[in-house]
């Protein structure tokens, strides 16, 4: 589980919520009230509706209580943990297949830049075993992946 500067571990929660503008007000609002201890907020859209994915700095326990209040929100349909990831965009002069594989992270090439995707311990460990093969690196992240199951 990925660490804040603070050294507090991050947890994500995936939202995902119907009405616009007057919803999402009532989220952000609902983050300060509750004094939520958030980290990172992402928005998104897609044909489903609106999504928000939030990384609170707070132990797990914690996190799932403020799920539950997040949930409770009228415009909110689903609520739920999410997976956290990192990405990376690299260039390289070195052959990063074997290590990727070895390191268990997921990595494409995109027109000359490697793209890899992970778990950001297992990110350390890829960009660790390039060494002296990276040529530059853009760490994006920790981002979140929706776990499959049901919301809270």
């Amino acid at each position: 589980m990925p660490e804040s500067a603070t050294g507090v571990a991050l947890n994500t929660i995936e939202v995902r919520y119907t009405g616009g503008m007057l919803a999402l007000n009532r989220l952000l609002m609902t983050l300060q009230n509750k004094r939520m201890p958030v980290a990172g907020f992402t928005l998104g859209g897609d044909s489903d509706g609106m999504r928000a994915t939030i990384l609170l700095g707070c132990p797990p326990e914690s996190a799932l209580r403020y799920t539950a209040i997040i949930c409770a929100l009228e415009d909110v349909r689903e609520a739920r943990p999410a997976e956290t990831i990192e990405m990376a965009l690299i260039e390289t002069s070195r052959d990063w297949r074997a290590p990727a594989e070895q390191s268990g992270i997921e990595a494409h090439e995109d027109d000359g830049t490697l793209v890899a995707s992970g778990e950001p311990e297992k990110i350390d460990a890829f960009l660790a075993a390039l060494g002296d093969g990276v040529e530059d690196v853009v760490r994006i992240g920790p981002v979140a992946r929706p776990e499959a199951g049901g919301g809270v």
